[in-house]
């Protein structure tokens, strides 16, 4: 018996809400709009401490934490996409009440 014809798996997708890119774009530009608000937020507080650090090195680090601000939104909402659209039961919450307060 194929795979497709089994009744053990169930195919729940949802056909409506396919994979959005442009959700997943607009999360990188949030990622990185939050990495640069942390990065200025960084260069403020070594511009007033005592070290001094090499320029280069500097602008190293700013753009390592922008990236990553980048790439956190980026797998954040690509991550949660792809979960929602999971036809494995696996992904699914087995208690309903999970992440709810009462």
């Amino acid at each position: 018996m194929p795979a497709s014809q089994s009744p053990a798996v169930k195919r729940n997708v949802s056909v409506d809400k396919p994979f959005s890119g442009m959700r997943v774009l607009v999360a990188l530009a949030i990622g990185l709009l939050l990495g640069c608000a942390v990065a200025y937020f960084l260069k403020v507080l070594i511009d007033n401490s005592p070290a001094e650090v090499d320029l280069r090195r500097l602008r190293l680090f700013y753009l390592m934490v922008i990236s990553s601000g980048g790439l956190a939104g980026f797998a954040i909402e690509t991550m949660r996409q792809l979960q929602q659209e999971a036809t494995d039961p696996l992904y699914r919450p087995r208690n309903p009440y999970r992440g709810r307060r009462p």
